[in-house]
């Protein structure tokens, strides 16, 4: 049979253990967050590049109409849609890439509430402040997840309308039977893609500076967790009487 001292001492080693935990996944969490504003970063070039593309069409649409030929701008408009569209699948791509670390991040961050949940319930000294500070951040990060989450999916919903939107275009023929038709069709393109990029580029931009405060609040969360678990483990292993 275990003495009450024994216990304590499983307890308190549980304790460091769980404490350890808390920082590791508050430290996943903030390494999985950050490498999703650096892609989402990327992905807002690809789309600012694909947007320059989408303003290039109305001066095609313009030369289809005056030119002696209208075939060869009828094609640049083809091609210039195609590569937008090129760079938005690429886009795309990131997206789900975006959506994977932060899906990462909300499981560190819940494996790391559980880890703090059940070091609150031992029989062990606590600093109850520092817990209840932990556990605000831990809230406040998981409702950011969220609301990521969110703004990721109206950001690939909006990519595959832009891509709707430029389909017509880009599979058109390149042969011009009526030039009003055909210059009308960029236009209403450019018009209808520019829209969506423009929504999902302000979106990613809101969704960037939610990352970049998010950066700020893990962090803080982070070395509150290793001080947490640097106290825990020094309760755990303590110093030898000499």
């Amino acid at each position: 049979m275990s003495t009450p001292a024994q216990e304590q001492a499983r307890a308190q080693e549980r304790a460091a253990w769980l404490a350890e935990t808390a920082y590791n996944a508050l430290s996943a969490a903030r390494s999985s967050l950050g490498q999703a504003a650096d892609v989402t970063r990327e992905v807002d070039n690809y789309l600012r590049r694909s947007e320059e593309e989408i303003f290039e069409l109305p001066v095609q649409a313009n030369r289809v109409q005056t030119a002696d030929e209208p075939r060869p701008f009828q094609r640049n408009a083809q091609e210039l849609a195609d590569q937008a569209d090129q760079r938005i699948r690429y886009a795309r791509q990131g997206i789900t890439e975006v959506r994977d670390r932060v899906a990462d991040g909300g499981r560190a961050l819940r494996a790391g509430r559980d880890a703090l949940t059940e070091l609150s319930e031992l029989p062990v000294q606590h600093d109850v402040a520092a817990m209840d500070r932990l556990s605000h951040q831990l809230n406040t990060l998981d409702a950011a997840v969220g609301n990521f989450t969110e703004s990721i999916d109206n950001a690939d919903r909006r990519l595959i309308a832009t891509r709707e939107a430029l389909d017509p275009l880009v599979n058109s023929s390149s042969h011009v039977d009526n030039r009003q038709a055909a210059a009308a069709l960029i236009t209403n393109t450019a018009e209808a893609a520019d829209t969506q990029l423009m929504q999902t580029r302000a979106g990613l931009n809101t969704l960037n500076e939610a990352f970049e405060e998010t950066h700020g609040d893990s962090a803080q969360a982070t070395a509150e967790s290793a001080e947490l678990a640097r106290t825990f483990h020094a309760a755990a292993n303590p110093t030898p009487r000499t």
